[in-house]
């Protein structure tokens, strides 16, 4: 699980140290055997395993749909900012809820479940800004920071997302990436511009824009010819570059350090200085919309010393790996594999895996406690229905 490998290529691994050794290591388990592993002993960490006596927040989000379904997932971090970015090791799995419609009532639900879990309330929770998430929060009486990333994303997109010359530059982009895609004047095109999250990411194409305006001179003539309409976009490529630069910055401060009032007053100085300050009306904008932001989570803090995490870049991080470990045939849909989940973080870090009594948890989850959990928590598979299906017709 600590490496980028399906549960199959463990026996194949197996197999190759059996090799380089000499020696049969044994009977080696099948896939299905290593599976239920996985399975058991993430049941046993998810039931058995959830923090008690320290303060604690929640992160909160919910998974891409699949066959119509979502699944919510509910974290338990420290509630203190640990002087670094959150790891795995730092999380537990609370809560794992799949459901068609993930209303604020059903998140409400799944934060008190998690709070039972824990023997009390979360400090605070995090989330992006789906209505859902926030209003689940609400309505359960927990305070709620906005997660930075997607509300500093958000900033940009209020203010270029139907900006004329920001729409005809990225339509710009598209059209020549498919233009010159296997030509010979493939080798400088611009990354490629995520459909979903755009304005999360728009560092890597803003970079490549700076640094073809940059070296646009040096090109030969055919090629200078090719790239030439980026310098009718020089303005805003620059502007979208200060933007980009500032959120960078606040972000990494903030994962960083954590926030408290400390960073919120840092933020707040480095906005007005380098993106309202002698600036165009588009990027003041942005400023003005990122300062809001820094003040209203500052009001969250109520004059707290706490410096507290507000980033959900590890739950993004956690569906990652899911879906890493997961089949790629969406008709399976959530299946019992999502056990890995709370499992995942037990095992990160050598250290806690050997804190761990793995063959007490193993000989204590029984294969029919699986079953039970998934019969009360997953949708049938539609893989095994089609298969059942077809082979009673033949």
């Amino acid at each position: 699980m600590r490496i980028g490998c399906g549960l199959r290529t463990v026996i194949s691994i197996i197999r190759i140290f059996e090799e380089v050794i000499g020696d049969p290591l044994g009977k080696l388990p099948c896939y299905n055997s290593v599976a239920n592993w996985v399975r058991k002993l993430g049941l046993s960490v998810y039931e058995e395993d959830a923090p008690q006596g320290r303060k604690y927040a929640h992160i909160i989000d919910e998974s891409i749909m699949i066959n119509k379904e979502k699944l919510l997932v509910v974290l338990g971090v420290p509630a203190e900012h640990t002087g670094k970015p959150l790891n795995h090791d730092d999380v537990s799995v609370l809560g794992m809820h799949i459901g068609k419609c993930l209303k604020r009532d059903y998140v409400k639900e799944a934060i008190e479940k998690a709070s039972d879990k824990t023997g009390g309330s979360p400090e605070y929770g995090i989330s992006d800004g789906a209505h859902n998430l926030v209003g689940g929060f609400k309505d359960a009486g927990i305070a709620h920071h906005l997660d930075i990333s997607h509300t500093l994303g958000n900033c940009m997109k209020h203010v270029y997302g139907k900006d004329p010359e920001f729409v005809s530059l990225t339509e710009k982009l598209g059209k020549i990436r498919l233009q010159y895609h296997l030509t010979d004047k493939a080798w400088l095109l611009p990354p490629n511009m995520r459909a979903m999250a755009r304005f999360m990411n728009l560092r890597e194409w803003v970079t490549w824009g700076k640094k073809m305006l940059g070296c646009l001179d040096s090109l030969d003539d055919d090629m200078k010819e090719a790239y030439s309409f980026l310098l009718q976009y020089r303005d805003l490529i620059d502007e979208l570059g200060v933007c980009v630069e500032s959120v960078t910055y606040l972000e990494t401060l903030c994962k960083r350090e954590g926030f408290g009032l400390r960073t919120n007053a840092l933020c707040q100085h480095h906005i007005i200085r380098n993106l309202i300050g002698n600036a165009t009306n588009r990027r003041a904008c942005v400023g003005l919309r990122m300062l809001d932001y820094f003040k209203r989570q500052a009001a969250v803090l109520n004059d707290s010393r706490q410096i507290r995490n507000i980033s959900s870049d590890i739950i993004e991080s956690e569906f990652g790996i899911l879906k890493s470990k997961v089949s790629s045939n969406k008709l399976n849909g959530f299946t019992r594999m999502i056990l890995m989940l709370p499992l995942y973080p037990k095992i990160v870090v050598y250290s806690d895996a050997k804190k761990q009594n793995f063959k007490v948890r193993l000989a204590n989850v029984k294969l029919k406690d699986i079953d039970l959990w998934a019969k009360e928590n997953l949708s049938p598979n539609r893989v095994v229905l089609r298969s059942r299906t077809l082979n009673n017709a033949s």
